[in-house]
Protein backbone atom coordinates (compact mmCIF):
# COMPACT_ATOMS: atom_id res chain seq x y z
CA UNK A 1 0.00 0.00 0.00
CA UNK A 2 2.89 2.60 0.97
CA UNK A 3 4.40 1.72 -2.18
CA UNK A 4 1.57 2.30 -4.61
CA UNK A 5 0.66 5.79 -2.81
CA UNK A 6 4.05 6.49 -3.62
CA UNK A 7 3.70 6.34 -6.53
CA UNK A 8 0.37 7.36 -7.24
CA UNK A 9 1.40 10.96 -5.87
CA UNK A 10 4.57 11.28 -8.49
CA UNK A 11 4.62 13.14 -11.03
CA UNK A 12 4.35 11.97 -14.28
CA UNK A 13 6.91 14.45 -15.90
CA UNK A 14 9.35 13.65 -13.19
CA UNK A 15 9.10 9.99 -13.38
CA UNK A 16 9.44 10.42 -17.38
CA UNK A 17 12.68 12.43 -16.72
CA UNK A 18 13.85 9.91 -14.04
CA UNK A 19 13.13 7.06 -16.98
CA UNK A 20 14.84 9.05 -19.45
CA UNK A 21 18.09 9.46 -17.29
CA UNK A 22 18.02 5.42 -16.33
CA UNK A 23 17.97 5.26 -20.54
CA UNK A 24 20.92 7.47 -20.96
CA UNK A 25 22.52 5.82 -17.22
CA UNK A 26 22.14 2.37 -19.04
CA UNK A 27 23.27 3.69 -22.09
CA UNK A 28 26.40 4.90 -21.08
CA UNK A 29 27.39 2.15 -19.09
CA UNK A 30 26.83 -0.40 -21.75
CA UNK A 31 29.57 1.42 -24.37
CA UNK A 32 32.37 -0.48 -24.76
CA UNK A 33 33.69 1.90 -27.35
CA UNK A 34 37.25 1.61 -26.43
CA UNK A 35 37.01 -2.51 -27.87
CA UNK A 36 36.21 -1.41 -31.63
CA UNK A 37 38.72 1.52 -31.37
CA UNK A 38 41.37 -1.31 -30.55
CA UNK A 39 40.49 -4.24 -32.61
CA UNK A 40 40.83 -1.78 -35.83
CA UNK A 41 44.02 -0.28 -34.20
CA UNK A 42 45.26 -3.84 -34.52
CA UNK A 43 43.81 -4.54 -38.27
CA UNK A 44 45.72 -1.17 -38.95
CA UNK A 45 49.11 -2.17 -37.82
CA UNK A 46 48.93 -5.83 -39.11
CA UNK A 47 48.27 -4.64 -42.46
CA UNK A 48 51.66 -2.54 -42.43
CA UNK A 49 53.88 -6.08 -42.72
CA UNK A 50 50.88 -7.33 -44.94
CA UNK A 51 51.35 -4.77 -47.65
CA UNK A 52 54.89 -4.26 -47.14
CA UNK A 53 56.11 -7.59 -48.17
CA UNK A 54 53.26 -8.78 -50.75
CA UNK A 55 53.73 -8.12 -54.17
CA UNK A 56 52.56 -5.51 -56.07
CA UNK A 57 50.85 -4.93 -59.89
CA UNK A 58 50.55 -2.67 -62.45
CA UNK A 59 47.53 -1.84 -63.78
CA UNK A 60 46.30 -0.29 -66.67
CA UNK A 61 47.82 3.08 -67.93
CA UNK A 62 47.16 6.14 -69.92
CA UNK A 63 49.53 8.55 -72.06
CA UNK A 64 49.82 11.76 -70.81
CA UNK A 65 52.72 12.79 -72.74
CA UNK A 66 54.73 12.09 -75.56
CA UNK A 67 56.88 8.77 -74.37
CA UNK A 68 55.14 9.32 -70.64
CA UNK A 69 52.29 7.33 -69.37
CA UNK A 70 50.70 7.13 -65.84
CA UNK A 71 49.93 3.32 -64.08
CA UNK A 72 47.84 2.29 -61.18
CA UNK A 73 49.45 0.38 -59.10
CA UNK A 74 48.02 -2.16 -57.15
CA UNK A 75 48.65 -4.81 -54.37
CA UNK A 76 46.38 -8.16 -54.65
CA UNK A 77 47.27 -8.51 -51.04
CA UNK A 78 44.93 -5.31 -49.89
CA UNK A 79 42.06 -6.76 -51.99
CA UNK A 80 42.46 -10.15 -49.88
CA UNK A 81 43.84 -8.68 -46.26
CA UNK A 82 41.23 -5.86 -45.80
CA UNK A 83 37.86 -7.47 -46.57
CA UNK A 84 38.81 -10.47 -44.60
CA UNK A 85 40.48 -8.56 -41.50
CA UNK A 86 37.61 -5.77 -41.53
CA UNK A 87 34.43 -8.82 -41.71
CA UNK A 88 36.43 -10.65 -38.67
CA UNK A 89 36.62 -7.57 -36.86
CA UNK A 90 33.07 -6.88 -36.97
CA UNK A 91 31.96 -10.21 -36.17
CA UNK A 92 34.35 -10.37 -32.89
CA UNK A 93 33.28 -6.97 -31.65
CA UNK A 94 29.61 -8.19 -32.83
CA UNK A 95 30.33 -11.12 -30.28
CA UNK A 96 31.64 -9.44 -27.57
CA UNK A 97 29.16 -6.56 -27.57
CA UNK A 98 26.64 -9.65 -27.09
CA UNK A 99 28.20 -11.00 -24.52
CA UNK A 100 28.65 -8.08 -22.59
CA UNK A 101 25.17 -7.28 -23.04
CA UNK A 102 24.00 -10.73 -21.61
CA UNK A 103 26.45 -10.51 -18.68
CA UNK A 104 24.71 -7.16 -17.70
CA UNK A 105 21.10 -7.79 -19.01
CA UNK A 106 20.64 -5.09 -21.21
CA UNK A 107 20.72 -5.31 -25.04
CA UNK A 108 23.15 -3.13 -26.69
CA UNK A 109 22.39 -1.91 -30.71
CA UNK A 110 25.12 -3.92 -32.09
CA UNK A 111 23.82 -5.23 -34.79
CA UNK A 112 22.87 -2.26 -36.90
CA UNK A 113 26.85 -1.52 -36.95
CA UNK A 114 28.10 -4.81 -37.93
CA UNK A 115 25.93 -5.33 -40.67
CA UNK A 116 26.33 -1.38 -41.57
CA UNK A 117 30.51 -2.06 -41.32
CA UNK A 118 30.56 -5.00 -43.45
CA UNK A 119 28.50 -3.64 -46.09
CA UNK A 120 31.00 -0.37 -45.96
CA UNK A 121 34.12 -2.96 -46.66
CA UNK A 122 32.36 -4.65 -49.15
CA UNK A 123 31.69 -1.52 -51.43
CA UNK A 124 34.32 0.12 -50.76
CA UNK A 125 36.65 -2.93 -51.72
CA UNK A 126 34.55 -3.26 -55.15
CA UNK A 127 34.87 0.33 -55.52
CA UNK A 128 38.61 -0.34 -55.00
CA UNK A 129 39.16 -3.33 -57.47
CA UNK A 130 36.96 -1.47 -59.88
CA UNK A 131 39.93 1.55 -59.94
CA UNK A 132 42.58 -0.37 -59.72
CA UNK A 133 41.41 -1.84 -63.28
CA UNK A 134 40.10 0.87 -64.95
CA UNK A 135 42.50 2.81 -67.28
CA UNK A 136 42.96 6.25 -66.12
CA UNK A 137 41.31 8.76 -67.86
CA UNK A 138 43.01 12.07 -69.47
CA UNK A 139 40.51 14.25 -67.56
CA UNK A 140 40.69 12.15 -64.25
CA UNK A 141 44.90 13.05 -64.44
CA UNK A 142 43.38 16.63 -64.64
CA UNK A 143 41.87 17.15 -61.86
CA UNK A 144 44.44 14.84 -60.16
CA UNK A 145 43.03 16.43 -56.84
CA UNK A 146 39.59 15.30 -57.11
CA UNK A 147 41.10 11.73 -58.17
CA UNK A 148 43.33 11.19 -54.87
CA UNK A 149 40.51 12.53 -52.78
CA UNK A 150 38.20 9.71 -54.66
CA UNK A 151 40.73 7.40 -53.97
CA UNK A 152 41.17 7.73 -49.98
CA UNK A 153 36.71 7.15 -50.07
CA UNK A 154 37.18 3.89 -51.54
CA UNK A 155 40.00 2.73 -48.69
CA UNK A 156 39.72 0.32 -46.10
CA UNK A 157 40.72 3.14 -43.54
CA UNK A 158 38.06 5.23 -44.76
CA UNK A 159 35.76 2.33 -44.22
CA UNK A 160 36.51 1.82 -40.51
CA UNK A 161 35.98 5.28 -40.20
CA UNK A 162 32.75 5.42 -41.94
CA UNK A 163 31.51 2.36 -39.85
CA UNK A 164 32.69 3.98 -36.53
CA UNK A 165 29.91 6.95 -37.54
CA UNK A 166 27.37 4.43 -37.40
CA UNK A 167 28.71 3.11 -33.92
CA UNK A 168 28.70 7.00 -32.72
CA UNK A 169 24.66 6.46 -33.82
CA UNK A 170 23.99 3.52 -32.22
CA UNK A 171 25.60 3.99 -28.88
CA UNK A 172 24.71 7.96 -28.94
CA UNK A 173 28.19 8.81 -28.00
CA UNK A 174 28.94 12.48 -29.06
CA UNK A 175 32.72 11.81 -27.72
CA UNK A 176 33.14 8.99 -30.43
CA UNK A 177 31.76 11.11 -32.81
CA UNK A 178 34.47 13.36 -32.75
CA UNK A 179 37.04 11.22 -32.53
CA UNK A 180 35.53 9.65 -35.36
CA UNK A 181 35.30 12.85 -37.61
CA UNK A 182 38.77 13.81 -36.60
CA UNK A 183 40.24 10.14 -37.66
CA UNK A 184 38.56 10.55 -41.22
CA UNK A 185 40.08 13.98 -41.53
CA UNK A 186 43.51 12.19 -41.25
CA UNK A 187 42.50 9.65 -43.61
CA UNK A 188 41.21 11.63 -46.34
CA UNK A 189 43.36 14.76 -46.22
CA UNK A 190 45.49 13.24 -45.37
CA UNK A 191 47.71 14.33 -42.22
CA UNK A 192 50.85 12.47 -42.50
CA UNK A 193 52.57 15.28 -39.95
CA UNK A 194 55.18 15.52 -42.71
CA UNK A 195 56.48 11.97 -42.63
CA UNK A 196 56.88 10.56 -46.24
CA UNK A 197 58.46 7.04 -47.30
CA UNK A 198 59.09 7.34 -51.18
CA UNK A 199 60.31 4.01 -51.31
CA UNK A 200 57.95 1.27 -52.73
CA UNK A 201 57.81 -0.80 -50.33
CA UNK A 202 57.62 1.17 -47.06
CA UNK A 203 55.23 4.27 -48.77
CA UNK A 204 52.28 2.94 -46.95
CA UNK A 205 53.77 3.11 -43.83
CA UNK A 206 53.07 6.51 -42.43
CA UNK A 207 49.74 6.47 -43.36
CA UNK A 208 49.09 2.87 -41.98
CA UNK A 209 50.72 3.66 -38.75
CA UNK A 210 49.15 7.43 -38.14
CA UNK A 211 45.62 6.22 -38.90
CA UNK A 212 46.43 3.39 -36.45
CA UNK A 213 47.92 5.42 -34.00
CA UNK A 214 44.57 7.54 -33.85
CA UNK A 215 42.48 4.73 -33.38
CA UNK A 216 44.88 3.21 -30.67
CA UNK A 217 45.00 6.12 -28.94
CA UNK A 218 41.24 6.77 -29.31
CA UNK A 219 40.84 3.50 -27.86
CA UNK A 220 42.95 3.91 -24.72
CA UNK A 221 41.35 7.10 -23.69
CA UNK A 222 37.79 5.77 -24.20
CA UNK A 223 38.93 2.45 -22.04
CA UNK A 224 40.20 5.08 -19.05
CA UNK A 225 37.02 7.46 -19.30
CA UNK A 226 34.69 4.37 -19.79
CA UNK A 227 36.50 1.63 -16.64
CA UNK A 228 33.85 2.02 -13.69
CA UNK A 229 35.01 4.20 -10.91
CA UNK A 230 36.85 2.88 -7.73
CA UNK A 231 34.86 2.14 -4.44
CA UNK A 232 36.35 3.65 -1.30
CA UNK A 233 37.86 1.30 0.48
CA UNK A 234 36.10 -0.17 3.38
Amino acid sequence: MTTESKYSGDDPRGLLSSASELVQRVRKAQRATWFPLLVFAAVTFIAVPVLRYSSRHLGPCVATAPGARACIAYSSAEFVYWPIALVLAYVAIAAFYVRRSRARGVETRVRPYAIAGIIIAVALTGAALLEAHTPPSASALNLIGLSAFAHRLATPEAAIGFALLVLAWAERNRALLLLTVAYLAVVLVPVNFGWVVSSPPWFVLPRLVIDGSVLLLGGIGFALAQRPPRLPAG
